[in-house]
């Protein structure tokens, strides 16, 4: 195998990004998978009095107390309160060496794409959304809108303070 070629190959690895494939609203979001720890269901949540509007509760998962935040809430998408006959699911996320839980209305799968099928942010996007998207990827038949979490969990974490 020629030096060249070796490079590209390695290039393209490094160009590929995985992300967990949630939906919000409708709308297609993908979480980077070197943030998410695992998938669970909410079997039994305590709400927190007079916490901000995004925290939907607290929730014993594997004898550790999770905060469980809003994923619809916290990027301003959430027009309602989630209503729905299932458990809710969440994707749990570390961060700051905390573990949290982010409701979503559904779970996709784990998808991999190049740097190639993301574009630039919209022009159009609301300020909202774009502080916390770190790129737009065009798949087959939708957009993906792939989070920063760390700039979106920062922002939860100064307004807590």
């Amino acid at each position: 195998m020629s030096a060249e070629h070796r490079t590209r190959r390695d290039v393209a690895i490094v160009d590929e990004i995985q992300l967990v494939s949630v939906r919000i609203e409708g709308q297609l979001i993908g979480l980077p998978i070197t943030s998410v720890r695992d998938v669970f269901s909410i079997h039994a949540m305590t709400p927190v009095p007079k916490a901000d509007r995004a925290v939907a509760g607290l929730v014993n998962l594997r004898g550790h107390i999770v905060t469980i935040l809003d994923l619809g809430s916290l990027l301003n998408s959430r027009k309602s309160e989630r209503v729905s006959e299932q458990e809710p699911m969440a994707v749990g996320v570390e961060w700051q060496g905390e573990v949290f839980g982010l409701v979503v209305d559904e779970i996709g799968d784990v998808l991999s794409l190049t740097a190639d099928s993301s574009d630039a942010m919209p022009a159009n996007m609301s300020p909202n959304w774009a502080r916390f998207t770190r790129r737009v990827h065009k798949l087959d038949r939708e957009l993906m809108i792939e989070i920063d979490l760390h700039a979106l969990l920062e922002t939860m974490s100064l307004q807590a303070a």
